[in-house]
C-alpha cells in the first residue's frame, strides 16, 4: 500500500503523503469516537445503571428548576415525574438508593407530592400515596429542594477562604434587567484569562451580549431558560476557536480548554458579584451555524456554552443540587 502510495504522489512528494496519512487518521479517530458514543451514551438505548442513573437525573432537575418559579403551576411536569417513578422501581436503581443523585430524585419527588397535597391538588392519577409513602421510606437527606437567598446573603462569602467561596456559588435565574457594566465586566475577564490552557494557547473568546433581541433568539435557539428570559439582558455566548488546536489528538482539547475556562469565568463573575447560570450548549452543528449568523462568529469558533449574567433580584430561589461525595466519584489506583 505505501508503495502504490507513493507512485500516485511520488516519493519525494512527503509532506502530500504525511497530510494523507493524518487525514485517514483523524477520520480513524473522529469514527471511533462516533462508535463508543453511540454504544455509551444513553442516546440509543438505556442498558447500564450509569445510563439509567443520568436519565433520572435529567428528569429531577427539570421538576427541581419548576420549584424555582414565582407561580409554581399546579400538576407541572406530569410526564417527567411518571417517568421518574417508573426509573425508581427498577432493580438495579434500588440497589443504588443511597447514591446523590437517586436521592435527589426521590428528595424532589417528595417535595412535588408534599406542595400538592398541602395545596389540596389531587395527582393521584399519576403519583399515588403509595409510592410517596415508599419513597419516603429511601429518603436519606430530607432536607429542602429549594434553596432561598437574598442579594446580599447571597454574595456574602465573596472574599471568604475559596471552601466557603466556592460552596457560595450556585445558578441564579432572576435577574434584575440592570446591566453590567463594560469596565466590570473587562475586570470579570481579566481574573478569568487565568486559567490554565494547553501550551498557554489561550484559544477562548468571551461574547458579550448586549442586545436583548439577539438575546431572546440565541436562547430560544437553546431553549432550556424558558421562563426567565424577561429580565435578562446580558448573555455571555463562550467560544473556543478550532484555529488553536493542531494535531489529531487534540481534536477535542477544545472542549477541555472552554471548560476550564467556563468554571473559571463562574468564579469570577461571582467574586465581583455578578449572578450567573451557565446554560449547556449540548446542541447539533445547525443550532451553532445559526448563533454563528446572530453575532456573528467565525466558522473556526465553537460554542461551549451560554451564561446568563447579571444583577439578582432581592429575594430569589436556587435548586438545592446536592453534590457526589467522594465516595461515589474518586478511585484511587496503587
Amino acid at each position: 500500500m505505501k508503495e502504490i502510495i507513493k507512485k500516485i504522489i511520488g516519493a519525494n512528494n512527503t509532506d502530500k503523503i504525511i497530510r494523507l496519512k493524518t487525514r485517514y487518521a483523524l477520520r480513524k479517530s473522529f469514527l471511533k469516537d462516533y462508535m463508543l458514543y453511540k454504544k455509551h451514551s444513553s442516546v440509543f438505548n438505556k442498558d447500564t445503571y450509569n445510563k439509567i442513573e443520568s436519565e433520572i437525573t435529567l428528569r429531577y432537575h427539570s421538576i427541581e428548576k419548576g420549584f424555582l418559579h414565582k407561580s409554581i403551576r399546579y400538576r407541572f411536569a406530569k410526564k417527567r415525574v411518571e417517568e421518574l417513578i417508573s426509573y425508581l422501581r427498577l432493580k438495579q436503581v434500588n440497589e443504588h438508593k443511597d447514591d446523590i443523585q437517586i436521592q435527589s430524585a426521590v428528595l424532589n419527588l417528595c417535595y412535588y407530592y408534599e406542595f400538592h397535597a398541602e395545596n389540596n391538588i389531587d395527582i393521584s392519577d399519576y403519583f399515588k400515596k403509595d409510592d410517596y409513602e415508599q419513597l419516603k421510606n429511601i429518603l436519606i437527606h430530607d432536607s429542602h429542594p429549594v434553596k432561598h437567598h437574598t442579594s446580599d446573603d447571597y454574595f456574602k462569602n465573596t472574599h471568604s477562604d475559596f471552601k466557603q467561596f466556592s460552596l457560595s456559588r450556585c445558578s441564579v435565574r432572576d435577574f434584575t434587567g440592570e446591566k453590567i457594566s463594560i469596565d466590570i465586566f473587562r475586570k470579570v475577564i481579566d481574573l478569568a484569562n487565568h486559567a490554565p490552557t494547553v501550551c498557554n494557547r489561550q484559544g477562548i473568546s468571551v461574547n458579550l451580549v448586549n442586545n436583548k433581541q439577539k438575546i431572546d433568539e440565541i436562547l430560544k435557539i437553546q431553549g432550556g431558560l424558558e421562563g426567565y428570559t424577561e429580565s435578562l439582558s446580558q448573555l455571555i455566548v463562550l467560544t473556543s476557536d478550532r484555529n488553536y488546536f493542531y494535531s489529531i489528538g487534540e481534536r477535542y482539547q477544545l472542549y477541555i480548554d472552554g471548560g476550564i475556562y467556563l468554571m473559571n469565568l463562574l468564579y469570577a463573575l461571582h467574586f465581583y458579584e455578578i449572578a450567573a447560570c451557565p446554560a449547556h450548549w449540548g446542541m447539533p452543528i445547525e443550532a451553532d451555524m445559526k448563533v454563528q449568523k446572530i453575532i456573528d462568529l467565525n466558522e473556526s469558533e465553537k460554542i461551549i456554552c451560554l451564561i446568563a449574567i447579571g444583577k439578582p433580584i432581592s429575594e430569589f430561589k436556587t435548586t438545592l443540587s446536592l453534590r457526589r461525595s467522594s465516595k461515589e466519584n474518586l478511585r484511587v489506583i496503587y
